[in-house]
């Protein structure tokens, strides 16, 4: 049985914040979980998981990846706590071709609410070297990531895809920028210094925000993205205090609870008061109490309301999309050809190395109690046959095309016909 690549996950396309972020899970724990599938089942052969705030997917190569699937299913609503039927409405899976062309276009920004985001490259070039995923992928999954991260490269130098507002942190900006108007006079606060964080904080000084503060656990690494906009850098302790004098607060953080809840702000506005705070939460899972939206004088926005707001941006950059898609096309043809003449490499390599094994079994038998001149002659003309023997199935081999009905049977019936396994990952014996 031949190896397959596909992908099983959720993204903003068919699941709502409410439920990704049920979904959210560690990524050590995820490649924890992964492992026991790859080294003590045997369900995977290879595997890399690629996390951000609007996706979590599991690109693995399987023999089986039909069970494989469903092991993975199961796995995914035991680690979130989402009942399997649910689960199984909020996410998909792909295989083969479709899933290639999926992470190509992933890589590219297409499958972004926001076309040509900038930052899912990154983030698709952080799973690939993942220190983790060292261990997890093989030689498909490594070829794929790598062909990916240069297909997102070809869509943004070769097309204007990326051009303008190409991040979520950006588009969520302009958003509160046409609720708030000039930002000249609003005191901002953004909680999380990471790299969401650390970018909201560079927008909102460029758009000319009035106060600038960023909260962080570690109140060294807030300093260090606030000082150089001109801000303060302060520690998650002084939180309460912060919101009682904030406009604008963002959300960008990774935490397990609420950072900051309806009562809290409750507590913040005095009945005499009449404040008007807007909340972006662009956390995943999210850092505000949607209870929030209830508090008099607040406005909450979170990552739906974004993903709403931007889809009418899609058409500025529409024009660009069938060139990008046209060269994720290409690229994942490159891929299909890979895969196929590895595919014909594998069956070849088994082969040779089958007749090779044979050939030296019998000169090494025949030559007992020969002199070792005469077993030097028998085996130069055992491999010698053998190599005269391999010569026309190994042209056929490698011209056969696994796409075609004639390739297919061909390298199918191969091993059966000489009694080999291609997908054993032994190496072809070394020959003079």
């Amino acid at each position: 049985m031949s190896m397959e690549l596909f992908v099983v996950g959720t993204s903003q396309s068919v699941a709502p914040t409410r439920v990704r972020e049920r979904m959210h899970v560690d990524l050590d724990e995820v490649y924890a979980a992964l492992g026991a599938l790859l080294t003590e089942r045997g369900v995977l052969e290879e595997a890399i998981p690629l996390a951000t705030c609007g996706r979590l997917e599991l690109y693995c190569v399987a023999r089986d990846s039909e069970r494989a699937l469903k092991l993975l299913v199961r796995m995914l609503a035991r680690r979130t706590g989402v009942p399997s039927d649910e689960l199984r409405s909020h996410i998909y899976a792909l295989r083969g071709p479709i899933a290639v062309r999926h992470l190509f276009r992933v890589a590219s920004g297409l499958d972004s609410v926001v076309h040509g985001e900038a930052q899912i490259l990154g983030q698709v070039r952080e799973a690939a070297h993942h220190p983790l995923a060292m261990t997890s992928k093989g030689p498909i999954l490594h070829r794929v990531f790598e062909m990916a991260l240069a297909t997102g490269k070809k869509v943004r130098t070769e097309t204007d895809i990326g051009r303008g507002a190409a991040s979520l942190a950006s588009a969520s900006l302009k958003m509160v920028e046409r609720e708030m108007g000039s930002l000249g006079d609003v005191r901002a606060l953004v909680i999380g210094a990471g790299e969401t964080g650390a970018l909201m904080a560079r927008l909102l000084r460029k758009s000319g925000v009035g106060t600038l503060v960023v909260a962080n656990r570690t109140e060294e690494t807030a300093r260090e993205v606030a000082a150089p906009l001109g801000g303060m850098g302060v520690g998650l302790d002084r939180l309460p205090e912060l919101l009682a004098g904030a406009d604008l607060v963002v959300g960008a953080v990774t935490a397990g609870e609420w950072l900051v809840t309806a009562d809290m702000m409750r507590a913040q506005v005095r009945p005499s008061e009449a404040r008007s705070v807007r909340f972006l939460d662009l956390a995943h899972p999210r850092n505000f109490d949607p209870a929030l939206a209830e508090v008099p004088g607040v406005t909450l926005f979170d990552l739906d309301h974004v993903f709403e707001r931007v889809e009418a941006a899609r058409a500025a950059r529409a024009a660009q999309v069938p060139r990008a898609e046209a060269i994720v096309r290409e690229q994942a043809e490159a891929f299909a050809l890979w895969m196929r003449s590895r595919r014909s490499v594998d069956v070849l390599k088994a082969v040779r190395r089958q007749v090779l094994d044979l050939a030296r079994a019998e000169a090494e038998r025949f030559g007992q109690g020969r002199s070792e001149e005469e077993k030097e002659q028998m085996r130069l003309l055992a491999r010698s046959l053998a190599r005269t023997l391999l010569h026309p199935p190994t042209l056929a081999l490698r011209e056969a095309d696994p796409e075609s009905p004639e390739g297919r049977f061909l390298l199918d019936a191969a091993p059966a016909l000489f009694g080999v396994d291609p997908d054993d990952g032994a190496q072809p014996p070394e020959s003079n």
